[in-house]
C-alpha cells in the first residue's frame, strides 16, 4: 500500500514532537517548560525529515512496515503526552507557581501552549511579586486582577 508523502511528514512531525512532550512533562518537575515556538520548530524539522525520509524508503518491506509502526506509536505517545499536560490541574500553591503567570496572560510564541486554570486573588500577587513581567504584561496583569476584584499588589 503506497503512502502519501503528506502522511509521512504529518507523522514525522508528531514523532519528533514526542520526545519534546516528554521532556517537557518531565521538565515541569524543575519549574521549567518548552515555549510554543520550539514546538513550532522541532515539528517543522520532523515534517521536513519525514518528507525526505519517504523519499529514501522502499515501498514495502519489513523496514518500511517497522517505520511506519513506530512512527505511529510515537504520534500516539505524543497525543497522550499532550493531553496529560492540559489534564494535570494547576497548583497555584506551589513553588512553581510563578511559572504559570505567563500562560495565565494568554496564549503566545515565547509561552507553553498548554492552558492554566484561572489564577485567584493570591495567585494573581504571587504573579505580581515573583515573575519577570514587561511593562505590557503588567499592564494586562493590574487588567485582570481589577477585573476580578482583586486588591492591586
Amino acid at each position: 500500500m503506497k503512502h502519501s508523502r503528506a502522511l509521512y511528514r504529518a507523522v514525522s512531525a508528531v514523532a519528533f514532537l514526542a520526545g519534546l512532550v516528554a521532556l517537557d512533562l518531565f521538565l515541569m518537575l524543575l519549574c521549567s517548560g518548552f515555549p510554543l515556538i520550539m514546538y513550532l520548530i522541532v515539528g517543522g524539522v520532523g515534517a521536513w525529515a519525514g518528507g525526505a525520509f519517504h523519499e529514501q524508503l522502499p515501498a514495502t518491506g519489513g523496514i518500511t512496515t517497522f517505520v511506519r509502526g513506530a512512527g505511529a506509536f510515537l504520534a500516539v505517545l505524543t497525543v497522550a503526552g499532550i493531553v496529560l499536560h492540559v489534564a494535570i490541574p494547576t497548583f497555584w500553591q506551589s513553588h512553581c507557581a510563578w511559572r504559570y503567570c505567563d500562560r495565565a496572560l494568554g496564549p503566545g510564541l515565547l509561552t507553553s501552549p498548554y492552558p492554566v486554570s484561572t489564577p485567584d486573588c493570591s495567585a494573581w500577587h504571587t504573579c505580581a511579586n515573583e515573575a519577570p513581567f514587561t511593562d505590557g504584561q503588567n499592564t494586562t496583569l493590574l487588567r485582570r486582577m481589577d477585573e476580578q476584584g482583586c486588591a492591586p499588589p
